[in-house]
């Protein structure tokens, strides 16, 4: 994966929807999670149905997706190997 420069409050983010779901949020606006969701770091879910079916949080959610998994991992190693 090609290294993308994402700030800290979108690291965060990332790192955040390990635990699960988020809630859409005021705080989370569109030029922080556009990047994310365009890279396919993150899903956007505007579905209640499909969320209520993986038992998210009833609304719009944004969850990790398998890529931004690894992006995550790939961003530890190079964090600790810069140690």
């Amino acid at each position: 994966m090609s290294a993308m420069e994402l700030t800290n409050e979108q690291m965060a983010f990332l790192a955040a929807l390990r635990t699960g779901a988020q809630r859409a949020a005021a705080a989370l606006d569109a030029s922080m999670i556009g990047p994310l969701i365009r890279a396919n770091l993150v899903r956007w879910d505007d579905d209640p149905a499909a969320a209520a079916r993986r038992r998210d949080p009833p609304g719009t959610t944004f969850t990790l997706t398998s890529l931004g998994e690894q992006y995550l991992l790939e961003h530890e190693a190079r964090f600790r190997m810069a140690e």
